[in-house]
């Protein structure tokens, strides 16, 4: 059924109100034919006689009478509907956040970004949660949170959103003694002479490790594997072994640093990026302005952060620079 022509109906309840097409084509500044046409197009609309013709002044039909009291209340409806659209444009899109992080992120940047969510121009309240990713896929999914901040896009769902934050390379570390030794040398070598400390097959790091290497067909023996990055160098650290990691979790594992050799990743190399994911339809507006705070975040405290204690590893193009109409290029 074709939308009703409101303008017409509205034409019509002035010439009921106003007693005359005369009337109406002043209080409306129309012309009298104009409103003539606009009343023959209303009574079509509606099937029926609006008002006697053959009265002076014209007198409403009950049809008429009840056209003008639901134009009248249209009208109100009408206006109450462009106060509250406006009044909503001048509000946050919510006042609530329920948010996952990678415990990567958390060490590095995440306590100057809830800061930032909570007391800056977003003015959230902020419930912030750490931890390793699958376990933000899972509670993303059982809407437990509203977004997630991991190393895993979850490309094979499709009621999300993603916006890209930062891309970083994976890099190997080793005791500090070993530094000169390990320099330029083919990774399977590597691996083959020392023991690899894994991070845990449960955490996306681990899975993307375990890839990388068989994509290249090394089989490196599962000795030690750790969830996390502190307990990762502090073995590496000890002279246990080597680590593929990347420079994030260098930054979390900062008091190891004195006690490693931080070397490029034999070629080929590989990287992980961080995104922040949400549900389709609930964070459209708010989501880039969480995600555009997270990068100027990392830009601000990290990337220095990572340039001094890693001063060979060029960061420039590490955090992710939308362009100028972004319109959701993180899907």
């Amino acid at each position: 059924m074709p939308l009703p022509d409101l303008h017409a109906l509205e034409i019509a309840a002035t010439v009921i109100e106003e007693g005359s097409m005369s009337g109406a084509a002043a209080q409306l500044g129309m012309t009298q034919s104009a409103v003539s046409q606009a009343m023959k197009r209303a009574e079509a609309q509606v099937e029926v006689t609006l008002v006697h013709r053959e009265r002076r002044p014209l007198v409403p039909t009950e049809a008429g009478r009840v056209l003008v009291a639901h134009m009248r209340e249209i009208a109100l409806r009408a206006e109450r509907a462009i106060e509250e659209v406006r009044a909503t444009a001048l509000r946050p899109e919510r006042q609530d956040l329920r948010l996952g992080m990678v415990d990567t992120f958390v060490s590095a940047v995440g306590a100057a970004l809830i800061r930032d969510l909570m007391e800056g121009s977003i003015a959230l309240r902020v419930t912030a949660f750490s931890g390793l990713t699958h376990a933000h896929t899972d509670a993303l999914m059982r809407k437990e949170i509203d977004a997630a901040i991991t190393s895993d896009p979850m490309e094979e769902l499709d009621e999300l959103m993603r916006f890209p934050l930062y891309r970083e390379p994976f890099l190997m570390v080793a005791p500090v003694a070993w530094g000169d030794t390990l320099q330029n040398r083919p990774l399977r070598d590597v691996l083959f002479e020392h023991r690899l400390i894994r991070y845990s097959a449960r955490s996306h790091m681990g899975s993307q490790v375990e890839r990388h290497l068989r994509r290249l067909r090394i089989e490196a023996p599962h000795v030690l594997s750790f969830d996390t990055s502190d307990s990762l160098l502090a073995m590496v650290a000890g002279g246990v072994g080597v680590a593929i990691t990347t420079p994030l979790c260098l930054v979390q594992g900062a008091i190891h640093l004195g006690s490693l050799a931080v070397l490029p990743l034999p070629s080929p190399g590989f990287s992980r990026e961080l995104t922040l994911v949400t549900r389709r339809g609930e964070l459209d507006t708010l989501g880039p302005r969480i995600a555009e705070a997270a990068r100027e975040m990392l830009a601000t405290y990290t990337l220095p952060q990572i340039a001094g204690q890693i001063p060979w590893l060029e960061t420039k193009d590490m955090i992710w620079s939308p362009p100028l109409s972004e319109e959701n290029q993180a899907e």
